[in-house]
């Protein structure tokens, strides 16, 4: 999704500029601009920050349901023909990494392979069904991983509850598992001009210079739980606590959101772009998302605001001192509640703003991230 904020464009771009030849192996499937699928013609290009990027449409079988339950792609004759020394493979989910040990095994020996996983007991939870198409999909998956293990350097989990996810069903070894998480697009963040955006985006949505300003968004669906948030600001009796929520709604629950966006106390913009948010996040007092996770999380920590989560078991990695507060009680009482006391204690909100700001919010960085995702070449 080229110019979009996800790990698949930006971790070839930074692993581009860090000075490595990287070309970005991908389905003919992509998001359009309202976020649905499309399918596009296959192709083969350079991309505008400088990696290469070959789409390849899926082998169609006699049976379509088939085909799309274990989808096939043809890779093993591009690998002999670009001769890469990393290949990382996006996802534990698919049949490609038999294609990469037949080269690593039959052209190069010397070539280490990595894996990443996206999938946890949450985001996941289509994978585990009992459906006929998911039981396909995962006894597939786990047949090709139960081969390509040991060939494994290293997998990486996007969020620790998703290490966790590798270990337990897919059996990865402790010791071949770490961390390396979505992140924020360093070119997108104007963080040496955070007070004149803050001041020029407030002025937009008239919010004055001393109000609290939360800010929240993205995809806004019910597991968002965004409209709870939104609810507890508006009954709050203290008219300088502000929510600015961004973002396109699904069906379920647009009529809902939009009922509760006074356009006062709580504004709904609707969708902005994906580099824009980075502004709204450097504008705001708190960040806070009180639902299932998305990448938004890490990219408005590299902002250096504070923030709000749901809490998860496995899932503090956004904690990197202090900056982040825990949602234990996602009803609208709940979210009040902390609200409230985020903003009535001064010296609390102090110490979260003073770690936010400091220099541990860069390594959510995609320069960072994309250091992190070579190393096992680069440690050589």
């Amino acid at each position: 999704n080229e110019g979009w904020g996800y790990q698949e464009n930006l971790l070839p771009k930074y692993q581009a500029k860090a000075g490595h030849n990287v070309t970005l192996i991908v389905s003919n499937r992509k998001h359009s601009s309202g976020g649905s699928f499309e399918t596009v013609e296959p192709e083969d290009y350079i991309s505008p920050d400088g990696f290469r990027v070959i789409r390849l449409d899926y082998i169609h079988y006699f049976l379509d349901k088939l085909s799309r339950s274990v989808k096939f792609y043809k890779i093993y004759g591009i690998l002999k023909n670009i001769k890469p020394d990393l290949i990382m493979q996006h996802g534990l989910n698919n049949t490609s990494v038999l294609q990469a040990i037949k080269y690593i095994k039959k052209i190069n020996p010397e070539c280490k392979i990595i894996a990443d996983n996206h999938l946890d007991y949450n985001i996941g939870a289509h994978f585990l069904r009992k459906k006929i198409g998911s039981a396909i999909s995962r006894n597939v998956s786990l047949f090709c991983n139960r081969i390509a293990k040991k060939y494994y350097s290293k997998v990486y989990g996007v969020t620790p509850w998703r290490i966790e996810f590798c270990e337990e069903i897919y059996k990865i070894k402790k010791e071949k598992l770490d961390l390396l998480p979505a992140g924020a697009d360093d070119e997108k963040i104007d963080y040496d001009n955070k007070d004149v955006i803050k001041k020029n985006l407030r002025e937009k949505y008239d919010i004055k210079e001393n109000d609290f300003l939360i800010v929240t968004g993205g995809k806004i669906d019910k597991n968002k739980n965004i409209d709870s948030l939104m609810q507890a600001v508006s009954e709050i009796d203290n008219q300088q606590i502000k929510l600015l929520v961004f973002g396109n709604t699904t069906e379920d629950i647009k009529e809902r959101i939009n009922s509760l966006s006074d356009g006062e106390k709580v504004k709904y913009i609707g969708w902005i772009s994906s580099d824009d948010t980075y502004n709204y996040f450097l504008a705001a007092d708190l960040v806070f998302f009180p639902g299932q996770h998305s990448v938004m999380w890490e990219q408005s920590v590299v902002c250096g605001t504070p923030l709000v989560v749901k809490h998860y078991e496995g899932m503090h990695h956004c904690d990197v001192g202090g900056n982040c507060e825990f949602l234990y009680d996602d009803s609208v009482s709940g979210i009040k509640e902390l609200v409230i006391e985020i903003v009535g204690n001064k010296e609390k909100y102090s110490k979260m703003l003073s770690v936010a700001q400091s220099d541990l919010r860069k390594q959510f960085l995609y320069s960072e991230l994309a250091k992190k995702s070579v190393e096992v070449i680069e440690g050589e």
